[in-house]
């Protein structure tokens, strides 16, 4: 008897009641069961052996995973709208046809021979690629009829609309979709995202780079829109192949974190706006949780004149170690917001030149040459004829539009001690309307000058920081760390932890390594020695005890 052939199975007679006679004998018995069992190894093996499932009838199987250790043969059709699960099998043949609507293999795809290496037949599917490769695997059908290729073991994992991974052990001809496909390049994967943001530049394309050390052709310019993510600063180290040129340049919504750059030297920066220019900026290219560990190359350099709009980027807890370079260098009346930055053993730790601004909060300078650096002043925006003046306030005739507030306008002037000339910028506080080319502006600077009258003065924007909460640490030791420790007989000087040169300027309130407060130059608490020192506090005191003294005196 044969199941395949009857769907029976030889039934034991085992009578109606215990030893009534009527059951089948025992020979009976183990004839029926030998072939039972006979038909089970014929169905499930090769007649001896369990194994290879050789021949079914069955209806519809519903099943999570396909776990064969033998050969599938299938003598009808394999059909499939969806077929999710995980398949393993060393060895398979589909000799029916295939007709499949959806296949999507979101578990492991694993098989012995099926594989590029190994050819697979499979009849009645026409020749072509089926499966989409950026998300899940894809097969190749020859025009003979066999699978020539599988683009992955390990289908859908990880993979997503617009993220790339690269890694150590990946290959650059992958697509990046996820990590058994990552790119081994930062610079692959950012030329593989910039072509989605092409396609799609109101769009948003993240990299993930894994831990590694890489070493990359540079610069890397990344397109509006593409983030580089490493999994953390001390597990992902970027070099570049080019010393002396930028490591990345950014545009509009960028956005890179997780990453130590190393080893990039002057002139070039970790991160800058394309030569070639950004374009318009409206929201800044982001830099967080990163360090730059160098000598003298820069950390972020932004300049004004490569960017159109904010002409900004903005940074978080971004750490410069850069001996003897400058931390981040804001030029050309371009903008950032600085927040918890560290710098140490800087040239600078922060530089704004030509009309370069910026404000920082919560931050730190430790060694180095300068803390703060405000360098200078931008072109001229705008001019104006002064006047009149008071102590105050200055009024300009011949304006074409209103002055805007912390614009530097340069007054020339004699002095009121010496009578030799003077000339110093002032910035502006307040001003009112616009009226036939007249406005008046309100200043805070306690100029020491007589301003010269009908002087055509230029207003510019003045290199400003404005700087919270700064902490300055041992500035002014030095930028090698080896020889700038006190221990090592580093001896800070406290001049430099400002340095304001050719019209720039820094408003601040700090901390030192002494635990001194200043809120600028003007008011100094001496924590040593428990007294408040400055010009301003020494005149606001003597005005308010004035009275007093004179109404004793009378």
């Amino acid at each position: 008897m044969s199941i395949y052939d009857s769907n029976q199975k030889s039934i034991i007679n085992v009578g109606t009641v215990p030893n009534d006679g009527t059951g089948d004998p025992l020979r009976t018995i183990f004839i029926k069961t030998n072939n039972n069992f006979s038909d089970l190894y014929t169905f499930l093996g090769n007649g001896t052996h369990l194994g290879n499932i050789s021949q079914a009838n069955l209806g519809n199987v519903t099943i999570g995973n396909i776990i064969l250790t033998g050969t599938l043969t299938a003598t009808g059709n394999v059909s499939s709208g969806n077929f999710l699960g995980n398949i393993v099998a060393p060895s398979g043949r589909f000799t029916g046809n295939l007709t499949t609507g959806n296949l999507i293999i979101t578990g492991n795809l694993i098989s012995g021979n099926i594989n590029p290496e190994v050819n697979f037949p499979v009849t009645g599917v026409t020749a072509g690629t089926y499966g989409n490769t950026t998300h899940y695997p894809s097969v190749t059908v020859d025009a003979t009829g066999r699978l020539t290729s599988v683009s992955s073991l390990i289908a859908g994992a990880g993979a997503a609309q617009n993220v790339l991974y690269v890694s150590k052990s990946g290959n650059d001809s992958n697509s990046g979709a996820d990590l058994s496909r990552a790119k081994l390049t930062i610079a692959a994967a950012v030329s593989a995202a910039n072509s989605l943001q092409a396609s799609n530049p109101t769009g948003m394309t993240c990299i993930f780079v894994k831990a590694g050390d890489y070493t990359e052709v540079n610069p890397i310019s990344l397109s509006a829109g593409v983030s580089i993510v490493g999994d953390n600063l001390r597990a992902v180290t970027i070099r570049p192949l080019t010393t002396t040129s930028d490591i990345f340049h950014v545009r509009n919504r960028c956005y890179i974190t997780g990453i130590t750059f190393r080893d990039h030297i002057e002139p070039s920066a970790a991160v800058a706006f394309p030569p070639a220019g950004a374009g318009a900026i409206v929201t800044s290219p982001y830099v967080q949780n990163c360090s730059s560990i160098t000598t003298t190359g820069c950390g972020m350099r932004v300049d004004g004149n490569l960017a159109s709009g904010l002409r900004s980027m903005v940074l978080d807890a971004y750490t410069q170690f850069n001996q003897g370079g400058l931390g981040i260098h804001i030029i050309n009346q371009g903008y950032a917001q600085l927040v918890s930055i560290f710098t140490i053993c800087c040239l600078a730790g922060v530089k704004c030149e030509n009309g370069g601004t910026c404000s920082i909060t919560n931050s730190n300078n430790s060694f180095g040459t300068y803390g703060l650096w405000a360098e200078g002043v931008g072109p001229t925006l705008y001019s104006g004829t002064l006047t009149s003046f008071t102590r105050t306030t200055m009024t300009f005739s011949g304006l074409s539009q209103k002055p805007a507030i912390n614009d530097g306008v340069l007054i020339i002037g004699f002095s009121n001690t010496t009578g030799s000339p003077v000339s110093e910028y002032i910035l502006v506080r307040e001003s009112t309307a616009l009226s036939s080319g007249v406005s008046t502006i309100t200043y805070a600077e306690n100029i020491d000058f007589t301003p010269q009258l009908n002087q055509t003065a230029n207003f510019k924007q003045v290199s400003l920081i404005s700087a919270s909460s700064q902490t300055f640490e041992y500035v002014g030791t030095g930028t090698n760390i080896l020889t700038a420790t006190p221990r090592l007989g580093g001896i800070p000087i406290q001049a430099n932890e400002i340095h304001e040169t050719n019209g720039g300027r820094v408003n601040y309130t700090s901390t030192d390594q002494f635990g001194d407060f200043r809120i600028g130059d003007g008011l100094l608490i001496n924590e040593e020695a428990g007294i408040i020192e400055g010009e301003t506090f020494d005149r606001s005191l003597f005005a308010v005890l004035t009275p007093y003294i004179l109404a004793l005196e009378g």
